[in-house]
Parts: C-alpha cells; sequence; structure tokens
C-alpha cells in the first residue's frame, strides 16, 4: 500500500475493527436501551454549568475519559480537539498551541503565546510550562475563540484549561494509582492520595513520574536520543470553616530534565554546484555548506552534541478564598508562579562541530484576581479585578567554531557566535464585567467588556561577535558590549504601554429543550512585544504593536433523543496587527529572528463535535474542523511579500474520532476502544516553505480495558500510533546556514497499564 492510501485508510480500519467487535460480542450479549448521555459541566464562563447551555465553543473532556486516551501531558489533546493543533519548538516542555489557527511560532523565551494556558483558575504565562504533565486531573477544557472578557488579553485564540481534582471533606481516605510500563523502557507511577485533616478540612497529594528510552538512533555517537525524564507533583488543602466560606491552598512542581527530541537535518545545498538543491529531501544527496546530508531513515541522524537536553524547574502557589454572601461570592485567587529553563541543541545535527544553541529562561509572576459573581437569576452578573506582574530573565547564545573565511555573505573573518540577553518586567491592570439577561424563557443576552492597562519595560542586548577583534566574548554576562569591537550589536532599554478593551455580546436562542442557537461577536486582544532572539540590527528589535481580532460566531448545541449530543460552530475571524514570527537572512546573511506585525489575515471555518450512545454498551464520538487561513496584507521587513500565503500551523482539515464497546461479564467488564485522528497538510514556516510541512497523515490508537467487578483494579493494554506513522511535529528555518531542521514524531509505542482505586 501506497503512504497515501495508508493514511487515508488506517482511522477507518481501527474504527472497523471496534464496529466489527460490536457485531460479535452483540451475538452474545443482548443489548441495553440506550441511557441518557453523560451531563458534561464546564466553567467557561467562571460558573458552573452544562456544557450544552454554554454559548461557547467548548471541548471538554473528563480526568477518566483523558486517562482512557492516554493523555499525560498537554500535546496529546491536540489529537482529541477539533482545530487545535500545535508545533513543539522544544517538544514536550513548550508546545506551541493554535486554536483555528491562530498561534504562535516564536520559540524565544520571552515569547507571548496566543492560546491561554491555565492551571485552575492560574493563568501560566511562560510557554516553557505548557508542555505541563496531566495527572489527577478532574476535566480539561479547550475554549475557541478570543476569551478575553473573563480571562484577560492573550487569549485572542482561546484557551486550555486544566481542572485539578480538588480534596474533598469527610470522605476519608481515598487513594487512586497506576503503573504504565512499554517499550523503550517505559516506566511511568502516578499515585493520588486524600484524606481528612479535621473538621471541615481535607488534603490532597499527587504525583506522576515518567521515564523513557530514545527512539531515534545517534550513528555518529552510537546512543539512542530523545529520553524522557519528568516528574511532577501537587499537593492541597481544602478549608471549609463555615456553609459559606472555602478556602482552597495549592502548591504545585515539576521537572522535565530529558532529552530534546531528535532533529533532522534537511541539507540545502548541491554539492556538485554549490547551488540551491533543486529537491531537498533528506537522502536526495543536497548537503549542507560543510557536505553533510542526513539519510532517508526518519528516525536515524548524527548529531555531535552529546549531552543536547531541556531542563524545565516549575513551581507554583496558590489560593484562593470563595466567601457566598446573600447578594454575591466574592472570589480571590492570590498565585504565584516561578520556572527555570535550559536547553542546549545542536542547530545544525550533524557531526560537524558547526553550531550549539544555548537558551536559558527566569520567569517570575505573581497575580492578583478579585471576583464578584452573582447568584443565578434573570440578571446574572460577574464584575472583578485583575493585577499581573512578570520578571522574565533570558538569555540566547549560539556558539559557532566552524565557520571559516567568507562562509557568510558579508563576514570576512570567523564568526565566534550570537548572544543575546535580555530582562524584561510586564505589568498588567484589567477591570472586566459580564451581564447575562434572561430576556424570555428562550432568549438570553450576553454582554461583556474587559478593560487592560498593560506596561512593559525591557532591557535588551544582542551581537554577533568577530572573533579577529575580541578574542574573550563573555556571552550572557556581559552587558558592556559598547567597548568592544562587534560586527553588529544592539543594546537598548525602552518601556512601552497599552490601552485596550476586549468584550464580548452574545445572543443565545433555546428552540427546544435540548437545542441551543448562539451568534456572537467578540474582540479579542493580545499586548504588544519585542524580538528576543539574536538579532543583527537595531530596527529589528523594536516592539512591535498589540494584535486584535474581532470575531463572528454561530453555533448550535443539540441533543437528540437523549442518545445524541451534536454541537456545531461556524466562524470569522478579521485579523489585524497579526504578530507574525518570520526566521530570515538579514543584511549579513546570518538569520534573523523577526517578530513583526502582518497588516491583516482573515480566517473562517467550521467544527462539529458528535457524542452517540444507541445502547449503554455502545459510545462513539467524532469531531471535525475545517480552517481556512489567509494573510490579506503581510510585508516583512526584510521586504517579502507573503500577502495571500497560508498561516503556519493552520491545517484546513482535522477529524477525530472514537469507538468504545464495553461487554459485562460475571468477572468484569471489558472495554475495546479504537480512536484516532486525521490532519490535512500543515506549515511550519509563515513563507509557506513546502519542505518546511507535513503532509496530511493520520494517527490511529486501540487499547482494551478490564475491570474487576468491585472496581477497584483495571489492566489496560494499549497501542498507539498502530501503524508507525511518519511524522513531523515542527521544523525550522535555517536555510541561511544551508539547511533547514525537522523535529520528528513518535514512533509506535505499546504497553500495559495497572490501576487501583478505592471508592
Amino acid at each position: 500500500m501506497n503512504p497515501i492510501a495508508k493514511r487515508q485508510a488506517t482511522l477507518g480500519i481501527a474504527l472497523g475493527v471496534a464496529a466489527a467487535l460490536h457485531a460479535v460480542v452483540a451475538q452474545d450479549a443482548p443489548a441495553s436501551a440506550a441511557g441518557p448521555l453523560e451531563e458534561i459541566t464546564v466553567t467557561a464562563t467562571r460558573r458552573s454549568e452544562s456544557l450544552q447551555s454554554v454559548p461557547i465553543s467548548i471541548t471538554a473532556m473528563t480526568g477518566d475519559a483523558l486517562d482512557d486516551a492516554g493523555v499525560t501531558q498537554t500535546r496529546d489533546l491536540v489529537g482529541l480537539t477539533p482545530n487545535l493543533s500545535q508545533q513543539g519548538s522544544f517538544a514536550r516542555t513548550s508546545p506551541s498551541f493554535f486554536i483555528r489557527g491562530i498561534g504562535s511560532t516564536q520559540f524565544n523565551p520571552n515569547a507571548n503565546s496566543k492560546v491561554g494556558v491555565y492551571l485552575d483558575d492560574v493563568y501560566l504565562s511562560s510557554p516553557a510550562v505548557h508542555g505541563s504533565q496531566i495527572f489527577d486531573v478532574a476535566s480539561v477544557e479547550i475554549a475557541r475563540g478570543p476569551q478575553g472578557t473573563l480571562f484577560g488579553q492573550n487569549t485572542t485564540a482561546g484557551l486550555v484549561r486544566i481542572i485539578t481534582t480538588r480534596p474533598e471533606v469527610d470522605r476519608g481516605f481515598n487513594v487512586s494509582a497506576s503503573l504504565t510500563a512499554g517499550n523503550y523502557n517505559q516506566l511511568d507511577p502516578e499515585v493520588a492520595i486524600g484524606f481528612d485533616t479535621g473538621s471541615r478540612s481535607a488534603a490532597r497529594i499527587s504525583f506522576l513520574q515518567q521515564s523513557r528510552d530514545g527512539f531515534q538512533r545517534n550513528k555518529f555517537l552510537g546512543t539512542d536520543d530523545g529520553e524522557v525524564d519528568a516528574f511532577g507533583w501537587r499537593g492541597q488543602w481544602l478549608w471549609q470553616p463555615s456553609d459559606e466560606v472555602d478556602l482552597l491552598l495549592r502548591v504545585h512542581g515539576s521537572r522535565d530534565q530529558g532529552q530534546l527530541p531528535p532533529y533532522k537535518q534537511v541539507g540545502l545545498v548541491d554539492p556538485a554546484t554549490f547551488e540551491p538543491c533543486a529537491t531537498p529531501r533528506p537522502g536526495s544527496g543536497c548537503t549542507d555548506f560543510f557536505g553533510y546530508a542526513d539519510t532517508a531513515n526518519f528516525h536515524e541522524g548524527q548529531w555531535d552534541v552529546r549531552d543536547q537536553f531541556t531542563d524545565v524547574e516549575a513551581m507554583g502557589a496558590n489560593v484562593t478564598i470563595d466567601w457566598r454572601l446573600p447578594a454575591f461570592t466574592l472570589t480571590s485567587v492570590t498565585a504565584y508562579e516561578e520556572n527555570e529553563s535550559r536547553v542546549h541543541e545542536d542547530p545544525d545535527a550533524s557531526p560537524n562541530y558547526v553550531m550549539t544553541g544555548n537558551y536559558h529562561g527566569e520567569p517570575r509572576q505573581t497575580s492578583q484576581e478579585f471576583r464578584l459573581t452573582s447568584p443565578e437569576a434573570k440578571l446574572s452578573w460577574i464584575a472583578g479585578a485583575y493585577y499581573f506582574h512578570e520578571t522574565n530573565d533570558t538569555s540566547v547564545g549560539f556558539p559557532i567554531p566552524g565557520f571559516g573565511p567568507g562562509a557568510l555573505s558579508g563576514m570576512t573573518d570567523v564568526l565566534e557566535g550570537l548572544g543575546q540577553i535580555s530582562s524584561m518586567e510586564t505589568d498588567s491592570y484589567a477591570l472586566f464585567g459580564n451581564v447575562d439577561f434572561a430576556a424570555t424563557d428562550k432568549i438570553k443576552l450576553t454582554l461583556g467588556l474587559r478593560y487592560t492597562h498593560e506596561t512593559k519595560d525591557v532591557d535588551y542586548a544582542a551581537w554577533l561577535a568577530d572573533v579577529t577583534d575580541v578574542t574573550n566574548a563573555t556571552f550572557f554576562t556581559d552587558r558592556s558590549i559598547t567597548d568592544r569591537a562587534f560586527f553588529q550589536t544592539i543594546d537598548f532599554q525602552e518601556k512601552k504601554s497599552w490601552d485596550d478593551i476586549s468584550g464580548r455580546a452574545s445572543l443565545a436562542y433555546s428552540f427546544t429543550e435540548d437545542v441551543l442557537g448562539y451568534a456572537t461577536i467578540s474582540r479579542g486582544f493580545n499586548s504588544g512585544n519585542y524580538n528576543g532572539g539574536a538579532l543583527s540590527d537595531q530596527a529589528e528589535a523594536a516592539l512591535v504593536d498589540p494584535e486584535t481580532l474581532l470575531s463572528y460566531e454561530l453555533g448550535l448545541k443539540s441533543e437528540l433523543g437523549g442518545h445524541l449530543r451534536l454541537n456545531l460552530s461556524a466562524f470569522y475571524y478579521d485579523f489585524t496587527d497579526q504578530q507574525v514570527f518570520v526566521l530570515a537572512s538579514g543584511d549579513s546573511g546570518v538569520p534573523v529572528q523577526q517578530l513583526s506585525n502582518a497588516a491583516a489575515s482573515t480566517l473562517y471555518g467550521l467544527e462539529m463535535e458528535a457524542v452517540w450512545q444507541p445502547v449503554e454498551e455502545l459510545v462513539v464520538q467524532l469531531g471535525a474542523g475545517y480552517t481556512h487561513s489567509e494573510f490579506d496584507e503581510f510585508e516583512t521587513p526584510l521586504g517579502e511579500d507573503l500577502s495571500g500565503g497560508t498561516l503556519p500551523s493552520a491545517p484546513e482539515t482535522n477529524v477525530n474520532a472514537m469507538v468504545a464497546y464495553t461487554i459485562p461479564s460475571s468477572i468484569g467488564a471489558w472495554v475495546l476502544e479504537a480512536d484516532g485522528k486525521y490532519q490535512s497538510k500543515q506549515y511550519f514556516s509563515v513563507n509557506n516553505d513546502p519542505i518546511l510541512s507535513q503532509g496530511a497523515y493520520t494517527i490511529a490508537n486501540a487499547h482494551v480495558e478490564w475491570t474487576a467487578p468491585n472496581e477497584h483494579v483495571a489492566v489496560t493494554a494499549w497501542v498507539r500510533n498502530l501503524a508507525d506513522e511518519e511524522y513531523l511535529v515542527s521544523a525550522f528555518d535555517l536555510a541561511s546556514f544551508g539547511w533547514n531542521q525537522w523535529v520528528v514524531g513518535e514512533p509506535r509505542t505499546y504497553g500495559v497499564t495497572l490501576e487501583y482505586h478505592t471508592h
């Protein structure tokens, strides 16, 4: 079977198997009548409401559903959510999320995400912790479209919210534990323990350890690289001194210190003519400037940096107080988060000692939110104030010992390296309000506004060092760069403030008790930022303007006959001053990390999510998304006109599906499940370079689960990427150095999970 047919058939085979199993077992087990679908509660409106009554396009998954799908990291959510994609800058630790084609490809430590990532009620600013482990989780919510009214700036595209399992007072001692073992020596223990701590109080502690050998063969060093070594823990204490007051203290920490995902190099040079290669692909004979070329073997490479690693250590603490008064509930959320991330990589992905990359970031954030929430009534309202402060010290350096005279345009001497250091302080203040008015039993109007004032204070320096004149350049620490003879330098300080109003207006109409239609207009805002890479001239480092998004959305939510849930949405986006990350050659010939504003972009599309339970034992889920994206007007500061191009990480079509069948028996219940996702072609660069893209592909998974009659013990055998599909999770433009870089996805994995739960 050819690769295209393979991709088209894989998902169909997996789902067909599950359907055939249903037909077989149905001969021996009488089917029961369909029961009502499980109600899903979401909090995307800062209230607990049924998913079907919220006029927002939301995908919500319970903790049990996430466990069944094998979700242990935020990046695993991509295969379960329509119009959610990601581009892995540093894979596990820093996934860049995209919703409906909107996200950020910027891989600097100071980058702003356009998808807000929340742990409970706390916004996580740093992309370095967006790859958080998912464990002991009650639910995850992915809200599509601007969510600025209630969740603030930097949620232009939407948000991903992880809601952890809270302690329960008077439940007594309870424990959940699991152990997963798989190929590549995977061994992942997970434990959560809850217990009472006295009158009207309870605590919960949990942790997850992840370890696995690498799957990419390094022929140069003779090693298997890409190993996983991660650990996360969480502690919570709930005190309810009265029926009106809840105080919840949360602390958490994590460390991910595994290896970077293996890179594959794509040489761009014809070794015979030293001109650009006509068909650059691994194994095509195209090389880099130094004559190296990777083989066509997808899970094989040769890189000389033995200690290529990522190391992210994070911790945080927050206190949430809910005080239920007769007229409203007062909520206070006080939070502190910090992390330190270090990355050491081999950007040239070759056995030649050409270049190494070093990234270091130390963000520290504090936040305070006060929120007043009225009781549910004909007129319901929420009002609040928010403060956010962050300091972010970063450094990036690329020692380049391998370049000789004349290797780069404009360079007559040996280049020692590129470097940058920066310190940025962000202060953000916001006032917000939201009103829901039930005009009739069928009509509800919603109006929300948020005023934001944000200030960024930047102290920044970047340089290229010429070893002829500077023999001992000290990267990351030396701020006296103006006294040295450097090829080009940047050394500037700038402080700038912005004011903006985000908003949302919605009309919801209940056609029947089980069918809701809605129309929404919303405005999103993403704060200004600066170019934080190793740049080559002063102008390129200037702060870029904020971006704004005007969104129009129509939706329909329905439950038909109690056994079919069907939700539909259509959207149209008018994007102004979109912040776009470009990596291109500057005047020196050295790659320029360029953050700029695209004047105008347009996106539109559709989403569908369906859950069908024709009988109690059988559940079928289907999700699909379509997104058309286009730069209407975009000329880069380097003069390249990208108007008419497709936005990066915005696949036109994506589909996810799941079939699960339960077989009851005297020795316990058996669950047979198959799931998978299909994604159409995805570009990783703004210039739509076909070399930096991933064609359409399909990933299929399957598992068999047995649960004991007492429901305390369960055993699951699973396999992921059933067909061993080869695909890319990211790609980077390094054409100025004579190569591009691919980041490959994981091969087929399989294993067994043993679980134990008390009631």
